[in-house]
């Protein structure tokens, strides 16, 4: 990155620091970040007079290129595919994600209803999960992160790409007619499915000339933050590219190298100076699919503007309306009742699973309403390998409803403190557990479950 472009970089942190989530005393407890949702617009939701086309799968592939994992995809096919005409392909990382379909991204609804009312080509869907460790691919991950992704996602070699082109795409292809010219290949996701995107079209622009990021990883998990310089100093290639992101997208004012905003910033500054054929759109939300989703039908009307057959709005006209999409704001603790008296006490759960690690958190609550008292017990399975801690929870309050305290603990030979505020109901508290990384905050959301009542004192 530009020494200019840090320095501008920098400013802009900071004064979003200034006005932001950064401006509170450090002492004090603060609040969940501001949190927005877009809506999804009607081509991104199921519509009674367009036929419904076919998801096929999941289908279990192990890779001989990517060594040691097995994966799943899905194909979905579209009720105007013709296989006696050859047709367009888009990839999507994160198979589980992009198609779920009471997900944000809704990737083969949305592929449908373009595709009927001619506004993108006939395309066929490919929706490809990371890779897993090993020959067992765990079902209960759900579309959760599998342990292999950021191996095959953040980093900047052709691996991925080559399993991709020489292994997925011809079992794909014995099945379903698709096209081979690169113009009609499209290849997308999210996060780091973003930079993997990318990745493939940058190594293999002969296959894939169309990308679609949405919130990107290109920062430095393994090197991705390289790309604006790779771009400048390299001869433009023939890749199209649109990208999404939020101006709240894990800001990192210690380390700018990780700032997904700033890097995001610094792509489309690096893709414009080398004139290419590029788009962008940049919220006010954070690290989520929902803005990305929200959009995602004008991003893939640009990918195929000029298209043989394809009904165009032209470029400038879709990235306007995708830039009209205005995000609600959404209140963190809606069923908030200062009045209520319910009780906390008792003994809560919940559960989190991350690629192979498996962590159940306990909270128990005693002592009296005025002055409640407590521990979190963590019992964390890495492998099969069983370990626990133990945790007093401090500055424990319940005011009405909501239930708030902190807790610190050591994680990879760090300590760091989160705040933990949530709803309280007669069976689960729901709310969000508060933490720093690099001088940022990340919201993440949290819901226990109760396990046993304790009587009221």
């Amino acid at each position: 990155m530009t020494t200019q472009l840090r320095f501008i970089g920098l400013v802009f942190v900071l004064i979003f620091a200034v006005g932001n989530v950064f401006s509170q005393d450090a002492s004090k407890r603060r609040e969940p970040q501001p949190q927005v949702r877009y809506e999804l617009g009607e081509d991104s939701k199921k519509q009674t007079n367009i036929p419904e086309g076919q998801l096929t799968g999941p289908f279990l592939f192990q890779s001989k290129i990517i060594e040691n994992t097995v994966r799943k995809y899905w194909v979905s096919v579209p009720s105007l595919y013709d296989p006696k005409q050859t047709a367009c392909v888009l990839v999507f990382q994160d198979g589980a994600r992009a198609i779920n379909p009471g997900g944000v991204l809704r990737v083969p609804q949305v592929l449908e209803n373009l595709i009927a009312k001619k506004l993108i080509p006939v395309t066929i869907g490919i929706y490809i999960t990371p890779g897993q460790r090993g020959t067992e691919f765990p079902d209960s991950i759900g579309t959760g992160n599998l342990d292999n992704r950021d191996r095959e996602y953040d980093v900047l070699d052709d691996k991925y790409a080559r399993m991709l082109i020489d292994e997925i795409l011809p079992e794909v292809a014995a099945k379903y007619n698709l096209t081979t010219d690169p113009k009609g290949r499209a290849i997308g996701g999210s996060s780091s499915g973003g930079i993997c995107a990318f990745t493939v079209a940058w190594h293999r622009p002969d296959q894939f000339r169309n990308v679609i990021s949405l919130i990107g990883s290109f920062t430095n998990i393994h090197g991705g933050h390289v790309y604006p310089q790779l771009v400048r100093d390299a001869p433009t290639k023939p890749i199209r590219v649109f990208l999404q992101d939020g101006v709240n997208d894990n800001r990192s004012p210690n380390d700018l190298d990780r700032d997904w905003h700033l890097q995001n910033q610094a792509m489309v500054a690096a893709l414009n100076e080398k004139k290419y054929d590029m788009a962008h759109v940049f919220g006010v939300g954070a690290h989520s699919d929902d803005h990305g989703g929200a959009i995602l039908p004008e991003m893939l009307q640009w990918i195929w503007r000029d298209y043989p057959g394809v009904n165009s709005t032209g470029a400038e006209k879709l990235v306007e309306l995708a830039r009209q999409r205005k995000p609600e704001r959404i209140n963190p603790f809606p069923n908030f009742d200062e009045k209520s008296m319910i009780s906390p006490f008792g003994t809560w759960k919940w559960e989190s699973n991350s690629n192979r690690i498996r962590r159940t958190e306990t909270l128990s609550i005693d002592g009296t309403r005025d002055a409640l008292l407590g521990n979190l017990v963590t019992s964390t399975n890495i492998n099969g390998e069983i370990q626990s801690s133990i945790a007093k929870i401090e500055d424990v309050q319940i005011v009405g409803n909501k239930l708030i305290f902190d807790v610190e603990r050591e994680v990879r030979d760090r300590k760091g403190k989160s705040t933990y505020q949530g709803i309280v109901t007669e069976k689960t508290i729901l709310g969000w557990n508060m933490t720093e990384f690099n001088g940022t905050p990340r919201d993440t959301p949290w819901r226990a479950d109760r396990v046993n009542d304790k009587p009221s004192p």
